[in-house]
């Protein structure tokens, strides 16, 4: 994949560019960083038709961000590279929707929304093709993402919160499933979505791993060298449910290729499977690095994307 680690080391870098767009500075669509602050930026950088550029709003962005006119961008990124530490004094974003109407791809490192405390949506409907990773991390008020034309993502997803099995809209088989109306959903929408090169989500709702498995039949897997996972994985804190599509036929020994369709097995990954251990300890880490790799250390000096 443009792998994990690639899209962390590309956020340091920017990190260490340090190079905001800033309301009172003169912006340019040539600009190497994007972190818009304010609607001046947001009106400005609409009339670009690509930005070749890490795109998103700053950590003093507050409210709707809408970002229309933007076809293509190098990635776009939100939030924290990890979870805010006790005694931390770093600000809390208080961007709380993110709209990109017409970006159709992105170019280089993916798209990245990490532990923003007040982000209840993000909508891309014609994002088509994610060059890089699609990490959706500690957004737990984040309610709706949707993707409807995502068809392609480079590299890996890691798909993170408090889902349902009924909301996560995967490509599942017609009839979709029926939203009860007293649930609050967080709904994951990728309808389109054919090729990734694996797939990691972990819940902590009511999400049936199993079935979930079962329901993506139709996804391709193009796995790279040094990616974080193999083919799909589900974790939840139950150890009865949770499935990877490495263990074929029950067996907790298979080495799964990562490509073609996932087994299902009808029962939970088995215990001893090295890449559900693998997944099971990257997602322990979490608070101090996985996908977060440089996460832990960014979270620790107070380093900000």
């Amino acid at each position: 994949m443009v792998s994990s680690r690639s899209l962390l080391v590309g956020a340091v870098l920017a990190i260490v560019k340090s190079v905001y767009a800033q309301s009172e500075e003169v912006l340019s669509c040539d600009d190497y960083l994007v972190k818009i602050d304010n609607s001046t930026g947001l009106s400005f950088y609409s009339t670009c038709t690509s930005i070749d550029a890490m795109v998103g709003p700053s950590h003093t962005f507050s409210g709707t961000f809408d970002l229309p006119g933007v076809k293509s961008i190098a990635q776009f990124s939100a939030g924290y590279l990890g979870p805010k530490l006790r005694g931390s004094e770093r600000v809390d974003d208080r961007v709380t929707t993110v709209s990109m109407p017409d970006l159709v791809n992105t170019t280089f490192r993916g798209v990245l929304f990490g532990y923003l405390d007040n982000l209840t949506s993000v909508d891309f409907p014609k994002l088509e093709t994610i060059t890089g990773d699609l990490v959706l991390i500690g957004n737990y008020e984040t309610k709706t993402l949707s993707l409807p034309a995502l068809s392609n993502v480079t590299g890996g997803g890691l798909i993170d919160g408090p889902f349902d099995s009924y909301v996560l809209f995967l490509p599942y088989p017609k009839p979709k499933p029926i939203i009860p109306t007293y649930v609050r959903p967080h709904r994951i929408s990728l309808p389109s979505l054919k090729s990734i090169g694996y797939l990691i989500v972990k819940s902590t709702g009511d999400i049936d791993c199993v079935a979930l498995g079962k329901n993506l039949s139709s996804l391709i897997f193009t796995p790279k060298e040094y990616d974080s996972g193999v083919g799909f994985t589900c974790w939840t804190p139950d150890k009865q449910n949770r499935y990877n599509s490495s263990d074929v036929a029950g067996s907790s020994g298979g080495s799964g290729s990562g490509n073609g369709s996932p087994t299902a097995t009808g029962t939970a990954a088995a215990e001893t499977s090295s890449d559900t251990s693998e997944a099971r300890s990257l997602m322990r880490r979490r608070g101090v690095g996985t996908m977060i790799g440089l996460v832990g250390f960014a979270g620790l000096v107070g380093m900000l994307l």
